[in-house]
């Protein structure tokens, strides 16, 4: 039973009983002041009756008349005359009196009054005396409807009081309702602040709250703050703030090989040839704050489109890996020319020699091989000092493999995209995510659309883009939120699917998401919706209003590729989210990376904090999949889990 209810109930008893009380007060009051008021009209009544039948001539008839006449007047249960030795000459007596008081209640408050005497005088002689006793049924009567009443009203009382302390309890504890859904709260690891109550009490109390949660999010925010300066320390250079070598392929690899959204790419890459010229003219100090400032002209550049990263490859060799199509050749000519111009900038007094060399990459080409490549290309460049621009394989145009779909035929492909959605030639592929003690957690659905009835079905990198060009994005995002349904009631294993950042943003895309789930998803916790990283973090108030309205319907959140927004993870407090995805990057040989075990570790051990799975992306291999146990993980996915899908 709740406290207020409690309160109610402790508040009406004790006024009932102040009222019971006051109840039988006034009665037993009543009661005697009607006993009196009886008694003295029983008397004053005597004493009439006696002064008058002394007046009168003492004939018994006339006497006789007389009583019958007094007694038939008033409300009498009894009169009787008697001689001066009390022998009864004449009386009148009441025998049908009848009240509407209970027996019970007559019993309980009985009314006993005291009868009227007075004697009769025949002039200087006593001739007898009258005796007079008033009917107390109407005194019984009048008793049992003031209870009656007064029974009524304290009920009503009783109901009312009961009523308003109620709604003044929840007034006066709603401020305790907020502290108990802040405690609440806590445990589901939401670190909320509430405003302080005016009740001294509970002030108190919400101030020791507000100052636990606080602490909590500050220990969140610094170790988020700590795992990103660990990630900084292990992956960027500390003198330009790029990307590592071997981070930056890593990531290549992770888009190019795991990524579902990858189709094609371009790599360029910038070698400023003459740097020991330059090295020589400033002194180590200034050439490291002329490398500062190209890689903070990469970054910039990286910073307004989100699809490119940048590197330092070594000494003054820097890349740019871009995850989608560009014009790579238009790209990498425009770079050079501003990192040109950044050391122009910068007077030296030694003209800058760049080199520059760019390549498209697929699905199936190796980073590191494609890296060395061109390398080569610029070492053989640099011996003839050659400040040239070189396009590897410049014709090398990925498609989606159907030869009568170029990509410039925007109408064609707008006419086969909509004749398979209309048709609804689409459909889902999953990989298994398992847990750490290899049960199924939940299966990744990627989806796949066929352009035609003979056409092989296309994965959502070779379509995604001319799907967002033809504005059909949010009626993919419908139709995979259909087939995931369809797959669920038919097989109760927990899928997921990707939502677009187009679908998330678009309130429309919600509203339907949650009247499709309400009429024909039987267990909406089996359906898992995920956002990217980038989407999730870019638009973070957008985010939180998505979670809120599916979480209601009861379906599990998650957020994938986590990597380049670790420090912000502490923001991710209090929001209605499940899990978060680690982006293989971090994954790949962890059992030897020592620094990136540290790093997962914390992220882990923050995660948890919030009451956030982990799991892992792009897991390989079973020496990965033992040292991911050891430092925490929750779940895992990739290559590697394939054979655990069973």
């Amino acid at each position: 039973m709740s406290l207020t209810s409690q309160l109610r109930i402790t508040t009406l008893i004790v006024l009932m009983l102040a009222i019971s009380g006051s109840f039988v007060l006034n009665t037993l009051s009543i009661k005697h002041t009607l006993t009196e008021e009886l008694g003295t009209k029983n008397l004053d009544n005597a004493t009439a009756l006696a002064l008058s039948m002394s007046q009168l001539e003492k004939d018994p008839t006339i006497l006789d008349l007389l009583i019958s006449a007094q007694f038939d007047s008033g409300q009498y249960q009894y009169i009787g005359l008697f001689d001066p030795n009390g022998k009864l000459i004449t009386e009148r007596k009441n025998i049908s009196r009848k009240t509407i008081a209970p027996l019970w209640f007559t019993r309980l408050f009985s009314i006993n009054i005291q009868p009227g005497l007075a004697d009769i005088q025949d002039h200087w002689k006593q001739y007898g005396s009258i005796q007079i006793k008033s009917d107390v049924t109407f005194a019984y009567d009048k008793l049992w409807n003031t209870m009656i009443y007064m029974g009524i009203f304290a009920i009503l009382i009783g109901l009312l009081g009961y009523y308003l302390c109620g709604h003044y309890l929840n007034k006066i504890l709603g401020p305790l309702n907020i502290v108990i859904n802040q405690a609440k709260s806590i445990e589901l690891h939401q670190f909320i602040i509430i405003e302080e109550p005016k009740a001294i009490e509970l002030r108190s109390l919400a101030r020791a709250m507000n100052s636990l949660s606080n602490l909590v999010k500050k220990m969140l925010y610094d170790e988020s703050l700590r795992l990103e300066e660990l990630n900084k320390k292990i992956n960027l250079d500390p003198v330009t703030g790029l990307m590592r070598r071997d981070y930056f392929i890593d990531h290549i690899q992770s888009s190019t090989h795991h990524d579902d959204n990858f189709n094609s790419g371009a790599l360029m890459v910038f070698r400023l040839a003459n740097l020991a010229e330059i090295d020589k003219a400033l002194d180590y100090k200034k050439t490291n704050d002329l490398l500062k400032k190209l890689g903070d002209c990469l970054l910039q550049v990286c910073n307004k489109n989100s699809t490119l990263i940048a590197c330092r490859l070594k000494g003054a060799e820097f890349a740019i890996f871009g995850n989608q199509a560009i014009n790579e050749i238009m790209l990498g000519s425009q770079l050079k020319n501003m990192l040109e111009k950044t050391i122009a900038i910068e007077n030296t007094g030694v003209k800058a020699n760049f080199l520059a060399a760019t390549r498209k990459i697929n699905r199936f080409d190796n980073a590191a091989n494609l890296i060395t490549l061109i390398n080569e290309l610029l070492n053989s460049s640099t011996e003839s000092n050659n400040g040239s621009e070189f396009v590897i394989n410049a014709n090398d145009i990925s498609n989606s493999g159907n030869n009568t779909l170029h990509e410039s035929n925007l109408a064609n492909w707008g006419v086969m995209l909509n004749d398979a959605l209309a048709n609804n030639r689409l459909k889902l592929e999953h990989y298994p995510v398992i847990t750490s003690k290899y049960e199924l957690l939940h299966s990744e659905s990627y989806v796949r659309i066929q352009l035609s009835s003979s056409d092989k079905w296309l994965s959502a990198a070779e379509f995604m883009f001319w799907a967002t060009q033809l504005d059909l994005i949010d009626k993919i995002d419908e139709l995979v939120l259909e087939a995931a349904i369809s797959v669920l009631n038919e097989n109760h294993n927990p899928l997921c699917i990707h939502v677009s950042s187009q679908a998330m943003l678009n309130e429309t895309y919600i509203k339907k998401a949650k009247k499709i789930i309400k009429k024909s998803l039987k267990n909406p916790h089996q359906l898992c919706f995920e956002i990217n990283e980038a989407t999730a973090f870019n638009h973070m108030e957008e985010f939180k209003h998505f979670c809120s309205e599916l979480k209601v319907l009861g379906c599990v959140i998650g957020i994938e590729h986590i990597s380049h927004h670790i420090a912000r993870l502490s923001e991710l407090n209090g929001v209605s989210l499940n899990y978060i995805k680690v982006n293989s990057i971090h994954i790949h040989e962890i059992n030897t990376n020592k620094l990136n075990q540290e790093l997962l570790n914390g992220l882990c051990k923050v995660a948890h904090s919030m009451g956030l799975l982990t799991i892992a992306e792009g897991v390989r291999n079973d020496a990965e999949i033992k040292s991911l146990i050891e430092l925490g993980i929750d779940g895992m996915t990739g290559p590697g889990i394939k054979k655990y899908s069973s």
